[in-house]
């Protein structure tokens, strides 16, 4: 990667760090809180912005991590596979660390790792569940009657 290009990249994550501080900046005040449903909106906006401010650190510790590649002259390089990752890669997710044969690799990997998914080839929809390589039916029931419940309680 030539110096304009790693330039305008810092450039390019100083610029997302100045908007992601400002945007951190907006807080909700508690004090217009005026009966239970406010306080419950109030409680849902403090957990929507918690679970924001998490992906939002997760996301400046990746541009922190980019800006130092550009500083050691790796910024650009797969970390897997130590090809060059594409500028049009770069341009659509600066942040990325792979190029796109290895993240497409690592994906496809974590695609076939899932516990639990819909397999159309063992009946319509039917949940089925991974039991080593092997796919196992789970029972469905089509009737509310039909399942069995055990009482906890002793009448």
């Amino acid at each position: 990667m030539n110096k304009t290009s790693a330039q305008k990249f810092m450039n390019l994550f100083d610029e997302m760090l100045m908007n992601r501080n400002a945007m951190n900046a907006q807080t909700f005040d508690k004090t217009e809180c005026k009966d239970e449903i406010d306080l419950l909106n109030a409680h849902q906006e403090e957990k929507l912005s918690t679970r924001l401010d998490q992906r939002n650190l997760l996301f400046l510790k990746k541009v922190e991590a980019a800006k130092a590649k550009i500083l050691d002259g790796t910024y650009g390089t797969c970390e897997d596979c130590g090809d060059d990752i594409s500028q049009k890669r770069l341009l659509a997710r600066p942040t990325a660390s792979l190029c796109i044969g290895c993240q497409e690799a690592k994906e496809s990997v974590e695609k076939h790792n899932i516990k639990h998914r819909r397999d159309l080839t063992v009946g319509k929809g039917k949940e089925t569940e991974v039991d080593g390589e092997e796919l196992v039916a789970k029972k469905t029931f089509s009737n509310v009657k039909d399942i069995k419940f055990e009482s906890v309680v002793d009448l």
